[in-house]
């Protein structure tokens, strides 16, 4: 709380009086520094209202306690039987700042960075790698992120302004497939500043629902979504949201001989049903 500015101006002074004879607490507050200051440098969304909430009140009944404990009344001393200079010693170990106070506000923070980074996580599992043709976004470990709801792989993650019907799913992801070919090794055909390299969503923008909704599909595509148009559908009502996802049996390259494309509503939920299928050749 001292590395954070939260503690009453009292018990700062005490902290840093303690620290000055103490390498051990001067190591730890550094430490507790740098978390702080790495924490400001990470890009995370605003935390939900409903959290921050509870961590105020956390925090706010901390210091409640704190200070409850710390109001009593001392004893009275008989001033005759007193040490001499005894009223100057200020003593080394201060009740509440131990280390385990300190890995309880730890923990608290981690809390939050988990909350916070949990869709970063998964969002970050389903994005390119960063270079021709990918969306600028750090590139995401072999191994699954985030358990059963992130992709171990990159699918190619556009968005065509296409907009699909039932009639010509076939046509139209043939053709979204010749712009965009997820096998090929830049992601996409045409050069850096060509219309096939513009279509790409902004990383911080794709839902983390799409990792859940893909894993949904798979079992019954046959594959993996090598690539994801987030796009519309139009059911004859007028065009709505849609993500049309591609799958296929190759995921991070290969030889495709066709996909198996999947239009569902956008947010995808358990309860959405599948608005549209095609088999479409590979480019």
């Amino acid at each position: 709380m001292s590395a954070e500015g939260l503690l009453e101006e009292d018990e700062e002074n005490a902290v840093r009086r303690h620290v000055l004879d103490c390498a051990t607490c001067a190591e730890q507050q550094a430490g507790l520094a740098e978390v702080s200051r790495v924490l400001a440098e990470v890009p995370a969304p605003p935390l939900p209202e409903a959290l921050a909430a509870r961590l105020d009140d956390a925090l706010r009944a901390e210091g409640e306690a704190r200070r409850a404990g710390g109001t009593g009344t001392a004893p009275a001393t008989d001033s005759s039987a007193a040490v001499p200079g005894a009223s100057n010693v200020v003593p080394m170990r201060r009740r509440g700042f131990g280390a385990n106070r300190w890995v309880n506000y730890l923990a608290v923070a981690a809390a939050a960075v988990v909350v916070v980074g949990g869709g970063t996580a998964v969002l970050n599992g389903m994005t390119m790698d960063s270079g021709a043709g990918a969306p600028p976004a750090a590139s995401a470990p072999s191994g699954e992120v985030g358990g059963d709801t992130a992709l171990s792989y990159q699918p190619l993650l556009v968005s065509t302004g296409t907009v699909y019907t039932e009639a010509e799913l076939a046509t139209q992801a043939q053709s979204v497939l010749t712009e965009n070919d997820p096998t090929s090794p830049d992601g996409a055909e045409g050069d850096a500043e060509g219309p096939a390299d513009a279509n790409r969503p902004d990383p911080s923008a794709v839902p983390s629902e799409v990792s859940s909704c893909a894993h949904r599909l798979g079992p019954e595509a046959g594959g993996h979504p090598l690539l994801i148009d987030f796009a519309e559908f139009d059911s004859g009502s007028g065009p709505e949201a849609a993500w049309a996802m591609y799958f296929g049996t190759k995921p991070g390259g290969g030889t495709q001989k066709s996909y198996e494309v999947v239009v569902v509503p956008e947010g995808c939920s358990g309860d959405d049903p599948v608005l549209a299928r095609s088999e479409a050749p590979a480019p």
